[in-house]
């Protein structure tokens, strides 16, 4: 077949192309229709692969079919072939019936990537949104047959993947040759830094420390939520960030930056370093972590807590997405005593 394509001109191969892509889009838009109508009758289970798709990727053409069939506008065009699998699958995130007209006429003409990411700004992730996230997250690690390499696979939510990538991408750009020697591959000096991280936690291990503050550039447009590394990110969780991270606030409309605010961490630290000597170890109860504490607001801020000491108490990372405003628990009670602290409910504290 290739040889037969190589005995035609150029121009009739660009049409040939245009040709065959219109009508697989054509094709392929009968599949949500189908689809729709097997799984209004039950006869679609999305937790097994099906026709050679995964589950995952079954889901996500169920969920497709199920959003587009109220957008008229939007499956006319995808009928018509105006659309590709990417574009109808972000696309059908963002519109609903009021807007469907619109993004049918701009959406054919909007890279997927650019419509995730409108799709991600449409609506503001809540706090539940942001748990599950959390809860979301993994890490897996398993060694070649032979035992000569250690694979690492896994996922990190929001703010923690942010934090993660800025630490490393940091470690790697500071890891420079020697004088007169070539620079490495970033995927090895990558690979140096995360091992170098792990040889920094077996130091000092007796050594009560809060965790480095990271750098976090916050993204807050006009309107919409604020972004960390182009995730959008829960209130609660933003605020709950605040107080552990030194913040660049960036102004933004339509992607365009309007205003950089100035760099500064929200605690100065002669508060974190007075409540690190106070406490000197994570304050959940049966936790002892000494290193890579962070300071946690008892009651938030956005409830009418103060940075004072007496409302500020030391915790561990792992623990405190666990806590108020963010999670659905809270350490009540006096920090300033040994044992003044108890971990309830959020349904169980006395109104601040």
């Amino acid at each position: 077949m290739v040889d037969e394509m190589r005995s035609h001109s150029t121009e009739w191969l660009c049409r040939e192309r245009d040709e065959l892509v219109h009508r697989q889009r054509t094709l392929r838009t009968r599949e949500p229709a189908v689809l729709r109508v097997l799984d209004e009758r039950g006869k679609v289970d999305v937790t097994v692969g099906s026709g050679g798709d995964s589950a995952r990727t079954l889901r996500e053409k169920v969920e497709t079919a199920r959003a587009l069939e109220p957008l008229q506008e939007i499956g006319a065009v995808a009928c018509a072939g105006g659309f590709s699998d990417a574009q109808l699958g972000e696309v059908v995130k963002l519109a609903d019936e009021e807007s469907d007209a619109e993004w049918a006429r701009r959406a054919p003409n909007i890279d997927p990537a650019d419509l995730a990411r409108l799709a991600r700004k449409a609506t503001k992730p809540s706090s539940e949104d942001s748990r599950a996230r959390y809860e979301a997250r993994s890490l897996r690690m398993w060694w070649t047959s032979d035992k000569a390499m250690l694979h690492v696979r896994g996922q990190l939510p929001d703010v923690i993947g942010a934090e993660f990538e800025a630490t490393i991408t940091k470690l790697t750009e500071s890891m420079r040759p020697s004088k007169g020697r070539t620079w490495d591959s970033f995927e090895h000096r990558a690979a140096d830094a995360l091992f170098a991280l792990c040889g920094a936690s077996d130091a000092g291990d007796d050594t009560p420390a809060l965790a480095p503050r990271p750098v976090l550039q916050v993204h807050v447009p006009l309107c919409g939520p604020a972004e960390i590394a182009g995730v959008p990110i829960a209130d609660s969780l933003l605020e709950q960030v605040r107080a552990n991270a030194t913040i660049e606030p960036v102004v933004v409309e339509d992607g365009e930056v309007i205003a950089v605010g100035r760099r500064a961490p929200a605690l100065s630290p002669k508060i974190d370093r007075a409540v690190l000597l106070r406490d000197g170890q994570c304050r959940m109860p049966g936790c002892a972590r000494r290193r890579g504490l962070e300071v946690h607001h008892l009651v938030p801020r956005s409830e009418g807590g103060t940075d004072e000491i007496a409302n500020l108490a030391a915790v561990c990372a792992s623990h405190h997405r666990l806590l108020v405003p963010h999670g659905r628990r809270a350490l009540v009670g006096n920090p300033n005593v040994p044992d003044g602290l108890a971990l309830v409910d959020v349904t169980e504290r006395a109104p601040p």
